[in-house]
């Protein structure tokens, strides 16, 4: 794919650029992206994986790599002054784990360093043909109705400059904070600076056990937090004076910063032995007012920086870009029209406004309140983020509710913490395991069918006089981009009298999981869920009609 005729450039090589250009990528869309740098990351900023963004990893194919290479989410010991050896107190930062269930079948966070991540991302990318395009920088952009066309400066080995020009469909901006999209469209960052300036860093350390988060406190203002990473001796350090000023001399050398953590634990049993990233931090709280302007696009921090409390940033980031991702694919396919990426706007911006808050909240909290109060690491279950939801969408069809709320009502839940357990068009998708292609006899899930790819139409046994026309309604949807499932009941086995086409799946919900995980939509005579690309419930209708009134809203009819 590499370089021949790319319809979108992505800028930046972060975990939303990666996410976004492998999505393009598995779609089949020639994609360029660049990184202004001249090495990859190699700190651990953005290590903590949600639920959610589990499950995301688990369709775009690189789950297992991520499971594999990370760590659980370890609870936090307190130590008690004087001494700094004592235990405190510990507390988990979110409820203590719980067991997988066949709908939620990755519910605990797992801890693994960004550069980690973005490793292991680029890997597929390779393997698709793209590459990233090191020391390369956008440098302007203009764009018309036609597409985008940037100059790109490129250094070559000899730090000789290159100056292009090229011209792409699309240009999404995942260049931080500080990259040049969001400032060239105009976009406004508002929000407000935070002054609780600390330390961060990646250290090893000599001394620590690795089954905690070491937390010393003495007084207010004054903390040092050291985090277990996947990497055996590598601790994330955050550090906290009652003197911001003299964080300087503090990182000025491993001496002074080894002095440092002596006498703020009051230990010295505790060995720097040395320092691999180490940066004054002060926490922004800023978004942008829109995701998009004409055919260019932000994600991640290049539209929302927040507190790194309660683990949301990296996890919001790649959600941006798996939303716009397939949203793009489509219309680069000439599939559907240049009003679907709109919803890409309309329907992470209430969900980045919600999750702004809480992170502040969750920061505030934290640097506000004593060690001794468990409140300080109490996370709300809701960042795990299995909640959020764009039930407000335009491009949904939801044959279950016939006055639908007013949208900017509904999209102040966008986190679903006011939510009931209904399920509604705009949801998460649950999982179903244990499902039994009766043409192979080999078990399957849900998950393993749900790709960025296309999207899944999953029949809940609907009467076999109506399931010709509803196969016939997908079958005018645009090659490839809807995979039919048939799901037939516990029990129903291969003597269930259904004639499907070659191309559609048909399972047996030999254990009740699919049936009870969509219990409430099937038992209320909607046999019919369409399932986005990115595991997102687009439709949930009764029959072929709704089928019709979803592909009108979503392709070129």
């Amino acid at each position: 794919m590499g370089l021949v005729d790319p319809q979108v450039l992505v800028v930046g090589s972060g975990p939303a650029g990666l996410v976004l250009a492998l999505t393009l990528a598995q779609n089949g869309i020639p994609v360029r992206i660049i990184e202004k740098l001249d090495s990859f990351h190699n700190s651990q900023r953005g290590a903590g994986i949600q639920a959610r963004s589990l499950e995301l990893f688990k369709f775009l194919g690189v789950y297992d790599e991520i499971v594999t290479d990370s760590i659980p989410l370890l609870p936090v010991r307190n130590y008690k002054f004087p001494g700094g050896r004592e235990t405190e107190s510990i507390h988990s930062l979110l409820a203590p784990d719980v067991d997988a269930t066949p709908d939620i079948p990755f519910p605990n966070p797992r801890m693994l360093g960004q550069d980690r991540i973005e490793a292991i991302l680029r890997s597929h990318l390779t393997k698709l043909g793209v590459e990233i395009e090191r020391s390369t920088e956008l440098v302007k952009f203009q764009q018309d109705s036609n597409g985008v066309t940037a100059e790109i400066l490129k250094r070559n080995l000899d730090n000789q400059e290159i100056r292009e020009t090229a011209h792409f469909n699309f240009l999404v901006g995942a260049d931080g904070a500080r990259g040049v999209t969001r400032k060239q469209l105009g976009l406004t960052f508002l929000g407000e600076s935070t002054s609780n300036h600390v330390l961060i860093g990646d250290l090893f350390i000599k001394g620590l056990t690795s089954d905690v988060f070491h937390n010393w406190r003495p007084s207010a203002k004054e903390m040092i937090i050291l985090r277990p990473t996947e990497t055996e001796g590598l601790f994330y350090g955050v550090l906290s004076t009652t003197d911001p000023s003299d964080f300087p001399k503090i990182s000025a050398s491993k001496e002074s910063l080894q002095e440092f953590i002596n006498k703020t634990t009051t230990r010295d049993d505790i060995i720097l032995e040395s320092i691999r990233t180490l940066a004054e931090f002060g926490p922004n709280i800023r978004m942008v007012n829109k995701f998009s302007e004409g055919r260019a696009f932000v994600v991640g921090d290049a539209a929302h920086v927040h507190s790194p409390a309660g683990g949301q940033g990296m996890n919001s980031s790649i959600q941006d870009s798996f939303n716009l991702g397939w949203k793009l694919s489509l219309v680069c396919k000439n599939v559907s029209p240049l009003s679907i990426l709109d919803t890409y706007n309309d329907e992470r911006l209430p969900v980045i406004q919600a999750m702004l808050a809480k992170t502040t909240e969750v920061h505030n909290k934290l640097m506000q309140s004593d060690i001794k109060d468990k409140a300080a690491w109490d996370r709300p279950k809701s960042l795990n983020q299995l909640r959020v939801n764009f039930r407000w969408s335009s491009i949904l069809v939801d044959e279950q509710v016939e006055d639908h709320e007013d949208a900017k009502v509904v999209a102040r839940n966008a986190y679903g913490s006011e939510t009931d357990d209904k399920l509604r068009a705009g949801d998460r998708a649950p999982d179903a395991p244990d499902l039994v292609d009766t043409n192979s006899n080999q078990k399957t899930s849900f998950y393993s069918i749900f790709k960025p790819t296309h999207h899944t139409a999953l029949l809940f046994n609907p009467p076999a006089s109506e399931l010709p026309a509803i196969l016939e309604s997908l079958a005018t949807w645009p090659s490839g981009s809807v995979k039919p499932v048939v799901v037939l009941p516990q029990g129903a086995g291969t003597t269930q009298d259904v004639d499907v086409a070659k191309d559609v799946l048909l399972l047996e919900d030999r254990d009740g999981h699919a049936y009870n995980s969509y219990k409430q939509i099937v038992d209320g005579g909607f046999p019919i869920v369409i399932v986005r690309p990115d595991g997102v419930i687009g439709g949930i209708t009764k029959g072929p009609e709704g089928v019709k009134a979803y592909h009108e809203k979503l392709f070129v009819v």
